[in-house]
Parts: C-alpha cells; structure tokens; sequence
C-alpha cells in the first residue's frame, strides 16, 4: 500500500514537523480504501472500446479522467500529511474523517461529468467547433442545467476543503496533548487558511451559477473562476505563508537550505 511505503522511508520528521501518525490505523487504511474505490469508479464508469470509433471517444476522456485522478490523488495526499503529521484517531478524527470519505465518494460521479464538459466546452471554443458546441448544450447537458451542474460542484468541492479545515482545527484544539511546537501550531494554521481559500473559490463560482451572472456565458464564466487557484494559492504563499515563516522561522529555513 502506497501509505504504508512512503511511511517506510519517512524520517522522525519532515520540514521540522514531527511525525505521530507512523503506525498504520484502521481509519487510514478504511480510508485508502475508499479512495480505491472512488479511482475505479471512474474506470467502470468508461465503457472499454470494442471498435476504432469507440477507442477514440476513449482517448478523448484522456484529460478529464487525468484531471479527476489527480484532484483524487492531491486530495488523497493532503489526507496521508494530516494523519502523519498528527496521528488522531479519536471518536471526533473519525466522524470528520467519515464526512470526508461520504463526500469523495459522493462527488466523484460529477466530477469527472463536469471535468470531461468544461474540457468539451473550451476545446470547442479554442477549436471555434460550433458542432461541438450545439452537440454538448443538446445531447450532453441542456443550457439552462449548467447552472445546477456548477452550484452542485461547486458545494461539493467546498464542502470537501471544509472538512479539511475541521480536521486540522481539531489538531490545533489539540495542540497541547499532541505537544505541538510553535512552528508546527503555525503551519496547523497555515493548513487551516490554505484549506479556506480552497473552498472559498468553489463557492465563488457557486455563487456565480446561482446569480446568473453573464447571461449565456454564465457557465463559462463559473468554469473559468477556478483558474483563480493559479493566483489566490501562490499570492497566499508569497504574501503571508513564506513571509511569516521567513520573519518567525528563520531557522527552519536556514537548516532546510543545507
């Protein structure tokens, strides 16, 4: 299990943060399971080509199915950092960690239905193929369900990021029997932002569907709100993460360089 060997090679600590998660619990290993499932969900979920047209309409899942495998896989490794790090395995770690797990498993299905149509929508833009177009408002979603398919993304992705939020709130409350230093009660709260500025955005373009802004272009427009990832995470690590560390932390950077 992937989990397992990487804890296998994990040194007593990483970046200054101590591990107290080394043993491989139940929860973790229920919950790699569940991640299991959710991948191979969505290989059942793609019926295997018996002809050369069939092959190619395969092929064309290629960068939906990648996108959703490695939201999984990112998802799936924020999971493995928070249990190393900190080794909860109490009665509320687990109801968190079960809301979590639900979602995923939830979510997977529109995941990659909305991945593979925001891929269908701007390959027929960039391509200015109106077949394509038409065909995706007509055969794959109507135009006036765009709107619930990004409201309906939009909470499940946040609600996701929120549960991570929970999780590493819950450490920080247990800041004093986990014996955490002040630089590991610092990147807690570090965990903790990041995770917020995770789910603010899926509710942003949320918001967007529901209001109906842009018109026609709603849908568009929802879609395009994510790219805000590429600005809100690096602004968010160059203006406070890396700063705050760097005036606070000094040493922790000094012996990462060496």
């Amino acid at each position: 299990m992937m989990r397992q060997a990487l804890k296998k090679v994990e040194d007593k600590q990483i970046d200054h943060f101590k591990l107290r998660g080394k043993d491989h619990t139940r929860i973790e290993g229920l919950s790699d399971g569940v991640f299991a499932i959710a991948i191979a969900l969505l290989l059942i979920s793609s019926d295997i080509p018996e002809t050369f047209d069939e092959l190619m309409y395969f092929m064309y899942d290629f960068v939906p199915f990648g996108a959703t495998i490695t939201l999984l896989m990112l998802l799936w490794y924020e999971h493995y950092t928070f249990f190393i790090r900190y080794g909860l395995k109490d009665a509320n770690t687990v109801t968190i960690n079960t809301i979590l797990l639900f979602l995923i498993l939830f979510y997977v299905y529109p995941l990659k239905f909305l991945f593979k149509t925001l891929f269908t929508l701007f390959s027929a833009l960039f391509t200015r193929d109106r077949e394509k177009f038409e065909r995706l408002f007509s055969e794959t979603i109507l135009p006036e369900d765009t709107a619930t398919l990004m409201i309906i993304y939009g909470l499940g992705a946040a609600s996701i990021f929120v549960t991570f939020v929970l999780l590493y709130t819950y450490a920080l409350r247990r800041k004093d029997s986990l014996q955490l230093s002040k630089f590991e009660i610092f990147q807690t709260r570090s965990s903790i932002y990041s995770n917020i500025i995770m789910a603010s955005i899926p509710i942003g373009s949320a918001l967007i569907a529901a209001t109906g802004i842009g018109g026609s272009s709603n849908f568009t427009i929802s879609g395009i709100f994510y790219w805000l990832y590429a600005i809100a995470m690096p602004l968010y690590y160059a203006l406070y993460y890396s700063r705050k560390r760097k005036k606070e932390f000094p040493e922790t950077l000094r012996s990462k360089e060496n």
